[in-house]
C-alpha cells in the first residue's frame, strides 16, 4: 500500500515538473523568438526603406540655369526637373568662383522649402539679393532634401550687364615672408586679348613672415603681373612685374627679401616758430619718424623730458609739456610725442632766445618683431626761437 502511494507521487512530480519546463519554454523561448522575428522585420523595412531613399537620391536630375531680365537686369535661377522622382529645393547657395567663397555671407542665401518640382517640372528662384553689389564670378549651388547638390553654369558679373564665362585655367600668385602692417597689392594684367578676374588682390598682413596664395580664373594669353608694398613697385631679384604666358605658367612667387633687422636711430623732428614776439604764448610740437629703411614696426614705448631753457629775465618764461607714448609706427611714419605750451613775458634789454632740446635716447622704443630697441640719436637735437 505505502509502496503505490510512493509511485503515485513521483508520478505527479514528473508530470508537474514537465509543466514546469513547458511553461519556461513558453513564457521565455517563444517570445524571444517573436522578438528576433520583429527585429528582423523591422531590420528588414528599413533596409528596404534606405534602399528607396538611396534609389530615389541617385534618380534626382536637375538642371539649374541662370537668366537675367534684360530692363532691370535682375537674376532669376531656372530650375528644372528631368529625372522620375520628385525634387525638393532646400537650400541655395551662391558661391564666389575665384575666392571659393560664399555670399553674401558663410551661410546659404535662400534656405527653406523654396521650390518642389514634380517629374517633368520647371521652376524659378529670384538670386538678385544674393548678390547685390557683387562683381566678379559666381556659380549658384542648388541642394535638394535628399541631399544631393546641383550647380549652375558660372557667370561673370560687372556693372551693364551679364557675361557667361568659364575660366580654361586658374593662376595662383603667393607671397612669401611679408611684414606686418603693410598692404600689398597684386595686378594681373592681360596683354592684348587675355582675361582674367579680378584684375587686383589687395591684402593687409596681420603677422610677421606672413604667406599668402591667391587664385586668378584666366584666358590663355599673355600677362603682366605686379606686386605692390604699401603702394611702392617691390624690387626683387627675380624681376617685378613678371611677365608670363598662359597656359605654359601658371603660377608666379614673389619670395621678399627680409635682411637681417638692425636698429635704426629715431629722427626727432621739432616744429616751432623762428621768432615770436614779447608778451605772447606759442606751442612746440616734438615729432618722432622712423626710416623708411627699417625692416619692422616700432612701438615707442617712454618719452622722457623736453628741455625747455631761456635766457630771459626770472618770472618772463614758462613752459608745460606733455608727453604721449605706448602707439606704434611703422617704417616711413611720423607721429607726435611731446607737446609743449610756452608763455614769453617781456624780454628786457637785449636779444633773448629760447631753446627747445631732445636729448639722445629721449624717446625709446621696441621692435615688434626682433625685441631690439630703438632711440634717437645724436647727443641733442636743439632748436632755438628769437
Amino acid at each position: 500500500m505505502c509502496r503505490r502511494n510512493v509511485g503515485q507521487r513521483r508520478g505527479v512530480s514528473a508530470i508537474a515538473g514537465g509543466a514546469i519546463v513547458l511553461a519556461i519554454f513558453f513564457m521565455v523561448i517563444v517570445p524571444l523568438v517573436i522578438l528576433m522575428q520583429n527585429s528582423y522585420a523591422l531590420f528588414l523595412n528599413e533596409s528596404n526603406s534606405r534602399r528607396i531613399f538611396d534609389t530615389d537620391r541617385m534618380s534626382e536630375s536637375l538642371t539649374v540655369g541662370v537668366s537675367q531680365d534684360v530692363i532691370t537686369k535682375k537674376l532669376t535661377l531656372l530650375l528644372s526637373n528631368d529625372g522620375p522622382v520628385n525634387v525638393r529645393i532646400v537650400r541655395v547657395w551662391a558661391i564666389d568662383v575665384v575666392r571659393q567663397t560664399s555670399i553674401p555671407m558663410a551661410k546659404p542665401c535662400l534656405e527653406g522649402e523654396l521650390l518642389s518640382l514634380p517629374p517633368g517640372g520647371n521652376g524659378t528662384l529670384d538670386v538678385q539679393t544674393c548678390v547685390n553689389g557683387f562683381t566678379g564670378i559666381v556659380q549658384f549651388l542648388a541642394v535638394t532634401e535628399r541631399g544631393r547638390i546641383f550647380s549652375s553654369n558660372k557667370i561673370y558679373l560687372k556693372e551693364g550687364g551679364l557675361i557667361d564665362i568659364v575660366f580654361p585655367y586658374t593662376l595662383t600668385v603667393s607671397i612669401i615672408n611679408m611684414k606686418k602692417g603693410r598692404m600689398y597689392e597684386v595686378y594681373v594684367t592681360p596683354l592684348g586679348n587675355g582675361k582674367v578676374s579680378p584684375e587686383k588682390f589687395t591684402h593687409k598682413a596681420t603677422a610677421s613672415n606672413e604667406n599668402v596664395t591667391v587664385a586668378f580664373g584666366i584666358f590663355p594669353g599673355n600677362y603682366s603681373v605686379a606686386l605692390y608694398e604699401n603702394g611702392k613697385l617691390v624690387q626683387i631679384p627675380e624681376g617685378n612685374p613678371q611677365l608670363i604666358e598662359v597656359p605654359d605658367k601658371q603660377a608666379v612667387i614673389f619670395i621678399l627679401n627680409r635682411g637681417p633687422i638692425i636698429s635704426l636711430s629715431l629722427d626727432v623732428i621739432i616744429i616751432a616758430p623762428k621768432m615770436v614776439k614779447e608778451k605772447s604764448f606759442f606751442t612746440v610740437e616734438v615729432d618722432v619718424q622712423l626710416s623708411d629703411k627699417a625692416n619692422e614696426s616700432v612701438t615707442i614705448t617712454s618719452v622722457g623730458n623736453i628741455l625747455v631753457t631761456s635766457d630771459l629775465p626770472p618770472g618772463q618764461f614758462s613752459s608745460d609739456c606733455s608727453y604721449y607714448g605706448g602707439f606704434s609706427i611703422l617704417p616711413g611714419e611720423r607721429e607726435i610725442v611731446a607737446l609743449c605750451s610756452i608763455s614769453v613775458g617781456e624780454k628786457g634789454t637785449g636779444t633773448k632766445s629760447i631753446e627747445i632740446s631732445v636729448p639722445a635716447g629721449t624717446i625709446y622704443g621696441i621692435g615688434e618683431e626682433s625685441g631690439i630697441s630703438y632711440t634717437n640719436e645724436p647727443e641733442s637735437t636743439t632748436i632755438k626761437v628769437t
